[in-house]
């Protein structure tokens, strides 16, 4: 295996881990939230409800998988924060916005500028009004010229016109 492979295999791993510990921090905490919280409050609710540290505990979880849910989809839906999250990831971070994956690149080739070019062929065989036609035809032009200079480029250049987010 090569250096350059042990480093990617490493990147992976470390990403892995990265996930991994995401998730299992989220779940400890929540854990030790209830184990806290359910001794704190076990004699409380034993003295007032005549819950069981277990019933206590059960409720504990169901008020905390309420309360971040609820945080989630405020979040979500109220203020849209994942999507201002995601545009300033994007916008901030070259790299993601402008070059193209393999997948990106390889459509761009085999899919996109083959149908540009069938499309092109197609509508100058049509009968229509020459102006019409050449407005078609020069929008194709203008599309094609684009992927094929990101197919030179393995780069999408971002105009200030086309956000997306």
């Amino acid at each position: 295996m090569g250096a350059e492979r042990q480093k990617i295999r490493v990147a992976e791993w470390l990403y892995r881990w990265n996930l991994s510990m995401g998730i299992l921090g989220i779940v400890f905490t929540i854990l030790t939230f209830l184990g806290v919280f359910t001794i704190v409050l076990g004699p409380l609710f034993t003295q007032q409800f005549g819950f069981t540290f277990l019933e206590t505990a059960l409720v504990l979880l169901v008020i905390v998988l309420v309360v971040i849910a609820g945080f989630g989809v405020y979040l979500d839906k109220v203020i849209a924060f994942w999507a201002a999250q995601a545009t300033v990831a994007t916008v901030r971070n070259p790299y993601l916005v402008t070059t193209l994956y393999q997948k990106e690149l390889l459509a761009l080739i085999y899919i996109q500028a083959p149908m540009l070019k069938a499309l092109r062929a197609l509508l100058e065989t049509q009968r229509m009004d020459d102006a019409t036609k050449q407005s078609f035809l020069s929008e194709l032009d203008r599309s094609l010229a684009r992927v094929e200079q990101s197919i030179r480029d393995k780069r999408w250049p971002i105009e200030p016109h086309e956000r997306v987010y």
